[in-house]
């Protein structure tokens, strides 16, 4: 939360102007290439807002006549992609707001745009809403549409995208394929017989947050030469080891803990200047 993703869409969007620099999608500049920009692109920021009064076919036909002529088989098209076929002639006041959700994709595809950009388009949405929402952007990415999307949801983000980029405060931090955003450390997972017995080990054999509890496991961060020697310090201390499993299903999720974990670290240490209570002292001449 607050790291920056809805404003990074508001900037291309053109509804955020920077203080300096810019933004370029499709070979166009924004804020200066706006209007060029905007024909390329669809999607919404924030939740999607529409006529409540009116039905979803009407929402879409006037909201997409905005940006061109819409025709009514198109309507039918994005409603039958969002799942919302049955309900396009009922009014939007009367929608949950994961409706509100679908519709606001189906607005975003209404012109077949290059890109299409989704700020946390699962928000709202039920289980097998969720899937749908999934199976649609991989449609869409078959089909050669960019879909540019937000999450908090990392899992959601490793089953659907090809390339994903983490935002804190404001900064990218690291960007690339999903498939290698993966932790620097290696890591095992430690079932016992006595995991209080066993924490107390092998934090008292490793370096300070290198031993984590998750669920009934405990996670080690390892290195070369670590697990034997971490076994012989368990059994010595009478604990039973009942399994050591690699955590190779570690992916985004702890990465992200990693590298905010890393950098909230750095900013807790006191910097040149600061005294012993870690605040920087203030000097004043004369």
């Amino acid at each position: 939360n607050g790291a920056g993703k809805t404003t990074t869409i508001r900037l291309i969007f053109g509804l955020t102007y920077p203080n300096s620099g810019y933004a370029q999608v499709l070979d166009h500049r924004i804020p200066q290439q706006r209007q060029e920009a905007l024909r390329h692109i669809g999607g919404f920021v924030d939740d999607p807002v529409f006529y409540n009064n009116m039905t979803a076919r009407r929402n879409l036909r006037m909201l997409g006549r905005m940006n061109g002529e819409v025709g009514e088989d198109r309507i039918g098209e994005v409603l039958n992609m969002v799942g919302l076929s049955e309900r396009g002639g009922s009014k939007v006041g009367s929608y949950s707001h994961g409706m509100r959700q679908r519709l606001g994709i189906a607005l975003a595809l209404i012109h077949s745009p290059e890109l299409v950009i989704l700020d946390e388009p699962t928000s709202g949405l039920d289980p097998q809403g969720m899937k749908d929402v999934r199976e649609l952007v991989r449609e869409l990415g078959r089909q050669g549409t960019t879909v540019f999307l937000s999450s908090h949801l990392l899992h959601e983000v490793e089953l659907v995208c090809n390339r994903a980029a983490i935002v804190r405060k404001g900064r990218m931090v690291v960007q690339g394929p999903v498939s290698q955003l993966h932790p620097t450390k290696n890591a095992v997972k430690v079932l016992t017989g006595d995991q209080g017995k066993a924490l107390e080990t092998l934090r008292g054999m490793s370096s300070p947050g290198a031993v984590r509890e998750d669920e009934e496991y405990l996670v080690v961060d390892t290195s070369d030469g670590f697990v034997p020697e971490m076994v012989r310090r368990l059994v010595a201390d009478g604990v039973d080891v009942l399994a050591v499993v690699p955590a190779i299903e570690q992916g985004l999720e702890d990465m992200f803990l990693e590298l905010t974990a890393a950098g909230s670290e750095k900013e807790e240490r006191p910097g040149p200047g600061a005294g012993s209570d870690g605040r920087r002292r203030r000097w004043r001449g004369r």
